[in-house]
């Protein structure tokens, strides 16, 4: 009984030492994320920048998961927008639009 218990403890400490902020986020919540960051890559696009020049500036405390996670993000917005202006060079999305058709594919489980 005193091992299972233990096994127990353990197991729910080595969970909480791997809980993030990004692992936390409810579905809808964490796909208002995803569109926010959608939305700031598109912003720097809309400026001229490249993905390099896009700086995230770090609290410290982030996870390698929550670095990833936002990496990854800003990465596919970048992407996503280059696919879009290849495609159609003369289309005009609005940051509006970008983000609503990135939380739209994510809470629907569809590619970004």
């Amino acid at each position: 009984m005193v091992r299972v218990a233990v096994a127990v403890l353990v197991s729910l400490y080595s969970c909480a030492a791997l809980a993030d902020r990004i692992t936390e986020l409810q579905p809808a919540e964490r796909c208002v994320y995803t569109a926010k960051l959608y939305v700031a890559g598109y912003y720097y696009y809309l400026q001229g920048k490249s993905r390099e020049e896009v700086k995230v500036h770090w609290h410290g405390d982030e996870t390698q998961n929550e670095i990833d996670f936002v990496t990854r993000t800003l990465d596919a917005a970048f992407a996503k927008v280059e696919t879009i202006k290849r495609n159609n060079p003369n289309a005009f999305l609005s940051e509006t639009a970008f983000g609503d058709e990135a939380y739209l594919a994510c809470i629907s489980g569809a590619d970004l």
